[in-house]
């Protein structure tokens, strides 16, 4: 999947209103590494303010944003970023990937190698990510997946427990090769979402 979009690792600046809900929610991780964090009350919290910094600027195209991710199943262990859907109404929305940079998102463009999504970034400074945001279509594949996972673990905790068990696994093998981390747990995904 190909996006006129380009690439960037430079510092863009972070909304206010985004800052203000995303500071002190235990978030952070430089990019690149593998670091698991103990489940925090935080991370809920952090995600509805996002979302209620967002709906002021929200182009028409953004149908739905919802946390997913590990930092979104109560108890369990997660590397320290907010994953967020973004559900478009159409494959192609450049008003969506203008409001994401307006916003402070970097564009780390199509993640084709691990994740169908277009996928942006908040960053505190350049290479700490407080924030992942995927961009997929609302209602389509990719979006029912990443809910159909969330929901699971959330419903399940002999799931949400050997997930955690996995993640501890390959975050002690894979501790500086998060592409690796993440393929590591693409089976056990694909296996219990339905």
């Amino acid at each position: 999947m190909k996006h006129p979009f380009e690439r960037t690792d430079v510092a863009l600046p972070m909304d206010p209103a985004i800052a203000a809900a995303v500071a002190d929610a235990d978030l952070g991780l430089a990019r690149g590494a593998v670091e698991l964090a103990a489940p925090s009350p935080r991370w809920s919290p952090a995600y509805a303010a996002l979302v209620a910094a967002f709906a002021p600027t929200r182009p028409h195209g953004v149908v739905a944003i919802e946390h997913v991710g590990s930092t979104s199943v109560p108890g369990l262990t997660a590397k320290a970023i907010l994953d967020i859907a973004v559900g478009i109404s159409e494959k192609e929305a450049p008003d969506v990937h203008d409001w994401l940079v307006e916003s402070g998102f970097l564009y780390r463009g199509a993640s084709d190698d691990v994740r169908p999504d277009r996928m942006y970034g908040l960053e505190r400074e350049i290479g700490v990510r407080l924030v992942n945001a995927h961009v997929v279509v609302h209602d389509g594949l990719d979006w029912c997946r990443y809910l159909a996972f969330r929901d699971r673990l959330r419903a399940n905790d002999r799931d949400r427990d050997a997930y955690a068990a996995l993640k501890r696994r390959l975050a002690a093998e894979h501790l500086g090769d998060r592409l690796a981390y993440i393929r590591g747990k693409s089976g056990f995904i694909v296996g219990r979402r339905g």
